[in-house]
């Protein structure tokens, strides 16, 4: 963890260009962490949300809410990546978007049920962009060549995509939301452009801090789900059938943090524009596990019935579904695996397998079905610890060992 004081006034530089820091591994400021907070707020109002209406409305409108609070997130990681300094300024601007932050994390209920929360969530969403914008004006002013070059690419598309959620606040209906997908897919397209300017002179990212500020990411997403379980039992009779439902729930939770930190590959992350694919698989990945967690909790409330219902079936099911299909993509793209190798098949098996469960586990009652998904996850982490481990928290330099497999033991980047 980073702990040097930062200085008052820092310009911003491109960082991955920097031969020093190239030379050790970056980490989280505590800064960052203390910004994470208010995602927290976030991330728990959706997935409460969920857990009240898990239905195929729902869940659509949980998918809608969770990519774009997962990718203002992602824009100011990868502009401390990239630029930040960690001086006031830094702060002060990140700090308003915090503020913009909670707003949007106030009205997630509403949107969540239709009501007319959308406005605050879209006017909260634009001043969080034009924190993220302004940030990325004053380095404009200091950065040149490449980083320059990047910068225009994610002015032009944030401020285009801004725009839109800005318009859609005037727009009522169903059109207001098909902006926002609009203005999502554009700003999402930019990476792939912004990502080739980079790749042509260096390197795109600093790969031990962004991976590491995923995995915090991912920490966060972990345990609100964690917090579901805990407040599904404190808002229930606790009764044998509950108590298992609910120990379950957290083995559930240690398999998928046990995986997700020691056995799946990030190594995509170092491989230039193809290090996208972490990205992108992040958004299925984490609100997977959000939905798992959702899931849980209507599990415990409803373990002494005969079954458990289709929209909690779902959530776990398909949000685990999600997480191991997830992992196997970024096995897919990884600098030293293979489509053959145990660990990937097995991942699509036991998404398979929880898939077939949701759909066909009606007729369960709630303490087998969450048991049976709980022994598919221990059978999946066991699989793959019987595999050579290439973690979460470990970034391999292809350029050290060419040719050949990696031999050294992994590095630790959280």
């Amino acid at each position: 963890m980073a702990s040097t004081r930062s200085a008052w006034l820092q310009p911003p530089r491109l960082r991955t260009e920097d031969e020093e820091e190239e030379e050790r591994e970056r980490h989280a400021t505590w800064y960052e962490l203390f910004f994470d907070l208010v995602f927290v707020a976030a991330v728990s109002q959706l997935a409460a949300a969920l857990s009240r209406e898990p239905t195929l409305a729902g869940f659509a409108r949980f998918a809608g809410l969770f990519v774009p609070i997962v990718w203002a997130w992602a824009g100011f990681a990868f502009y401390s990546n990239r630029f930040g300094t960690d001086d006031v300024i830094y702060r002060l601007v990140k700090a308003l978007a915090m503020l913009a932050i909670a707003a949007l994390a106030i009205s997630v209920h509403s949107v969540m049920r239709g009501g007319h929360g959308a406005v605050t969530f879209a006017a909260s969403f634009v001043a969080t962009r034009a924190c993220l914008l302004a940030l990325y004006v004053r380095a404009r002013r200091y950065v040149t060549g490449a980083g320059r070059r990047l910068i225009d690419i994610y002015l032009g598309g944030f401020s285009a995509g801004g725009g839109v959620w800005l318009i859609s606040i005037a727009v009522a209906g169903p059109a207001r939301y098909w902006l926002w997908a609009g203005a999502l897919a554009l700003e999402l397209a930019m990476p792939v452009f912004g990502w080739s300017v980079l790749g042509r002179v260096g390197r795109v990212v600093n790969a031990s801090h962004i991976t590491e500020r995923f995995g915090q990411f991912f920490i966060i997403v972990l345990g609100e789900s964690i917090v579901a379980v805990v407040a599904g039992i404190a808002g229930t009779h606790l009764t044998a059938a509950a108590s298992a439902v609910a120990t379950c729930g957290m083995v559930i939770g240690l398999c998928v943090w046990w995986i997700y930190f020691d056995l799946a590959d990030t190594s995509v992350v170092g491989r230039g524009v193809l290090g996208l694919v972490f990205i992108y698989a992040h958004f299925p990945l984490l609100g997977g596990v959000a939905a798992v967690g959702a899931g849980i909790k209507i599990a415990i409330t409803q373990a002494d019935a005969a079954s458990l219902g289709a929209g909690a079936r779902w959530a776990i099911s398909g949000g685990l579904a999600c997480y191991l299909l997830s992992l196997a993509l970024l096995h897919m793209g990884a600098e030293w695996t293979s489509l053959r190798d145990r660990a990937f098949l097995g991942r699509l098996v036991s998404a398979a397998v929880v898939t077939v469960l949701a759909a066909a586990g009606g007729g369960l009652a709630p303490v087998a079905f969450v048991a049976i998904l709980t022994a598919t996850l221990i059978a999946q982490l066991l699989l793959e610890l019987l595999t050579y481990p290439l973690g979460a928290s470990s970034v391999w330099s292809p350029e050290a060992t060419p040719g050949a497999a990696p031999s050294s033991a992994p590095q630790p980047a959280i």
